[in-house]
């Protein structure tokens, strides 16, 4: 999380610089369309697949099903669209890696191991000088 700043703020450069050299690989009409089609196909998942599921839990709390493949579709669809929409080559992949079903259980895999309870660190005891050890009698 430490990392999160600097990543928002080297990010744009990374995917400006992928642009040049992709669009410079396969010609900047090519990716301009590639972007622009990109772009259409987020619009579309957030508007319409998005929304509408989002809608329909809201709505039909008992018909939905709450298992883990419609919950990964609910929330991934979203999330996978709002990539597409975002241009840039790095964000289309991310967008479709998020919505293939295959790479969803990876990613969330990925998701829940770096995830921890609050107040939990990783790897390391949090004894700060907390604990004292030592043995003790009772007096009679």
């Amino acid at each position: 999380m430490r990392y999160f700043f600097l990543f928002l703020v080297i990010f744009p450069f990374i995917e400006i610089y992928t642009l040049i050299v992709i669009g410079g690989s396969i010609g900047a009409l090519n990716a301009m369309l590639w972007i622009f089609f990109s772009g259409i196909i987020g619009l579309y998942l957030l508007r319409n697949q998005g929304l509408k599921t989002l809608l329909d839990i809201q709505s039909r709390k008992s018909v939905f099903e709450p298992t883990a493949d419609n919950f990964l579709k609910t929330i991934f669809t979203p999330i996978g669209g709002f990539f597409l929409l975002i241009p840039g080559f790095i964000t289309d992949v991310i967008g479709i890696l998020v919505l293939l079903p295959i790479t969803r259980i990876f990613i969330l895999g990925l998701l829940f191991s770096y995830l921890r309870p609050i107040g939990q660190v990783s790897g390391t005891n949090k004894n700060n000088g907390d604990w004292i050890e030592g043995e003790y009698r009772k007096d009679k």
